[in-house]
């Protein structure tokens, strides 16, 4: 008798558990990239509406809690006085800021972007001695930090495409036309 009473509420439980579980918060939270735009009150709005896939230098691209920006994009023949690009090759030096909006901490690292060529070939950062180097490290809750990421590139390519992709575990990413 007693069994039939312990397993009557472990069934009663278990089935409690579920319909909490299907009735649970909907809402999804995207970690899809968004641009961010400022109103003339400097309040910050998400443009849901359209779905960009590529951003330009300037955007502040929202992306789950973090919001990353490309300042700019410099190409130069030689990074300091003893670093030349080699022949047929020049460097695009791409300064980015990256904040965090929630209150988690996240990691960020110069290896998460990539240089797209106009032939789509993806490389890697350059090595080169920067003045200000974007290095790998963490950033607590409302934190930001900015830095450049050097890359070779093909002298001339007009194509190219800075690709921000924080996770190697997600699809997600960000791709900046420079």
């Amino acid at each position: 008798m007693i069994k039939k009473i312990l397993m009557g509420l472990g069934i009663f439980f278990v089935v409690i558990v579920i319909i909490g579980m299907a009735s649970g918060p909907s809402k999804k939270t995207s970690n899809e990239p968004v641009k961010v735009e400022s109103t003339t009150q400097g309040q910050e709005q998400v443009q849901e509406t359209q779905k960009q896939t590529e951003f330009k230098v300037g955007d502040v691209v929202k992306m789950g809690e973090r919001e990353f920006i490309v300042n700019s994009a410099k190409r130069m023949s030689q990074i300091g006085q003893y670093q030349s690009a080699k022949a047929g090759k020049e460097y695009i030096v791409v300064n980015v800021t990256i904040k965090n909006g929630g209150t988690s901490e996240i990691s960020y690292n110069p290896f998460d972007f990539k240089v797209q060529n106009s032939n789509g070939a993806q490389e890697d950062q350059s090595f080169a001695v920067l003045d200000d180097p974007l290095r790998l490290g963490t950033l607590i809750g409302g934190g930001n930090v900015t830095g450049s990421i050097p890359f070779e590139v093909t002298q001339g390519d007009t194509n190219l495409k800075l690709i921000f992709q924080p996770s190697v575990w997600s699809k997600e990413k960000i791709v900046v036309a420079l």
